[in-house]
């Protein structure tokens, strides 16, 4: 096993990414800080992947291998999670890559000031089809530094959600507090672990600086075909929510951020629920509802800004 110092370790989930992965690997080993290793978790896959991370390995001690069955995202991530030695951890997509100074840059904030999570800016690609402005929106960040966890990271920074792969965590937090992604979670992993950590921490760095670059678009991917359903999708989301409502109820944050967590909850559900493709609103509204008196919620319906009360009334009719 490599003993060097390990300062970054960057987990990279495998499955079926032969044609993308040379790229997201070159990135790596091409970092401008050295004292990284490179976790590649081969999630099962069928393709010729494994023998690109056994080329690349052969070459770089820093790289190293876990195998095994196919369990998801998750359960890849995880693995690496499991086995990473660095002070600091980062996700990187096997069709993605990685600017490079992005290790030694997210290493340089850590060192400026106590960090539990850095936060940085993205860049996307390919040009077309074009990505939506909301990616646009998202995926860009800002020069701002949280000093003990506000509500404002999770519910105001637009850039701190929904994707970990823009985001470097210490591995205090993991040791802490047992962090972990959801294994039962197919769509909508990154939120609910951004949702069940942020929290805990308390030092957050949010940076300008495009560190990552992300393949928005992959025909065949995931997020491609649950984009096209968007009752799917609204489906998806019921399921998350629920499990990331069940872990603040267990935390007692409802009673902390009880109010902003409502407010999110509306924004996010609601336009897709109201969008024209949208085949069955009124069952997605029955099940919202439901939701929101499953975790005592209903309280914080009275206390919503004028700006989401047309959300409220939606929720309401749709309900009976």
């Amino acid at each position: 096993m490599n003993e060097l110092p390990v300062k970054v370790s960057v987990i990279i989930p495998v499955y079926n990414v032969q044609e993308y992965l040379s790229a997201c690997l070159t990135s790596c080993v091409n970092q401008t800080l050295y004292d990284v290793e490179i976790i590649c978790v081969n999630d099962g896959s069928t393709d010729g992947s494994l023998a690109v991370l056994e080329v690349f390995a052969k070459h770089d001690s820093r790289i190293r291998i876990i195998s095994k069955p196919n369990g998801g995202l998750s359960s890849a991530r995880n693995a690496g999670i499991r086995a990473a030695r660095g002070s600091i951890i980062m996700f990187l997509d096997a069709d993605d890559y990685l600017a490079r100074n992005a290790c030694e840059r997210v290493w340089i904030e850590s060192l400026e000031a106590p960090t539990d999570i850095v936060i940085f800016g993205t860049a996307i690609f390919p040009d077309t089809p074009r990505a939506s402005t909301w990616h646009y929106d998202v995926l860009r960040s800002r020069v701002k530094r949280y000093h003990t966890f506000s509500e404002d990271v999770l519910f105001k920074e637009k850039s701190a959600k929904p994707f970990v792969w823009r985001q470097a965590f210490s591995k205090r937090l993991f040791d802490e507090y047992g962090l972990a992604f959801d294994e039962t979670v197919k769509y909508g992993e990154d939120m609910v672990f951004q949702m069940e950590t942020f929290p805990h921490a308390a030092n957050f760095a949010f940076i300008s600086d495009s560190l990552y670059h992300y393949r928005w678009y992959r025909p065949g991917s995931l997020m491609s075909s649950v984009r096209d359903d968007m009752d799917q999708k609204i489906e998806n989301h019921l399921y998350f929510v629920d499990i990331i409502s069940e872990y603040w109820k267990r935390q007692g944050w409802f009673d902390l951020y009880g109010k902003s967590y409502t407010q999110w909850l509306l924004e996010f559900f609601v336009p897709d629920i109201r969008n024209e493709k949208t085949q069955h609103p009124q069952e997605h509204l029955k099940k919202l509802s439901a939701l929101i008196r499953k975790y005592e919620l209903t309280p914080y319906l009275r206390k919503m800004p004028f700006s989401v009360r047309p959300l409220v009334r939606s929720l309401k009719r749709g309900a009976k």
